[in-house]
Parts: structure tokens; C-alpha cells; sequence
């Protein structure tokens, strides 16, 4: 994330994650994260595995 940072700059835009989609989510109070901050916690999402579902 951090060389997309670099490569686009603090007021440039990742070409998959639209500021547009970011802005919305915020007019929605669906998100309160700055919009660097919420690409990376999407691609985190994205690359994480789900873990199984274990009964307790």
C-alpha cells in the first residue's frame, strides 16, 4: 500500500479502489477511515483468508 501511496500521491487515486466509492461509503457513516487507510484495510480484506467456522 505504501508504494501505492507513493506512486499516486496523498491526493491521487488507486486506479481499483475510486475515490468516488470511498466518498460514499463515508456520506453513508459506513466508514470513518481516511481513504488511504480504507484502500488497505479492502485489500487486506480481499487477500485475507476467511477462517473456517468452528462450533463452540
Amino acid at each position: 500500500m505504501i508504494n501505492s501511496f507513493r506512486t499516486y500521491g496523498p491526493w491521487g487515486e488507486h486506479p481499483d479502489h475510486p475515490v468516488g466509492d470511498w466518498k460514499a461509503q463515508v456520506a453513508n457513516d459506513d466508514t470513518r477511515l481516511g481513504y488511504w487507510a480504507w484502500i488497505a484495510a479492502r485489500v487486506d480484506a480481499q487477500t485475507t483468508p476467511e477462517l473456517p467456522h468452528r462450533p463452540h
